[in-house]
């Protein structure tokens, strides 16, 4: 099963910011990350170790809880985040 993932920081944004988001795991085979915001998938990368969302201007209505998940035939694991 993948690794669990790992976020490239942690980060404080203000209303208007750029925001850029990256998220990997490691896994042999390599993996299918997927970034999610509740039920709707915002960003994926189909086997590639990471994956990344970029928000031009970051709004109040982009806040809340996201999750990183890492998948693979062999399992998966999984990372929140707001």
């Amino acid at each position: 099963a993948p690794r669990p993932p790992v976020l490239n920081g942690s980060l404080w944004v203000l209303a208007g910011e750029q925001v850029r988001v990256t998220c990997g795991a490691a896994s042999h085979p390599a993996p299918i990350v997927t970034l999610a915001r509740g039920r709707r998938v915002v960003a994926t990368a189909v086997y590639e170790p990471q994956v990344t969302l970029e928000v031009a201007a970051a709004a109040p209505e982009d806040a809340g809880e996201y999750l990183c998940r890492a998948e693979n035939q062999h399992g998966h694991s999984s990372l929140a985040f707001n």
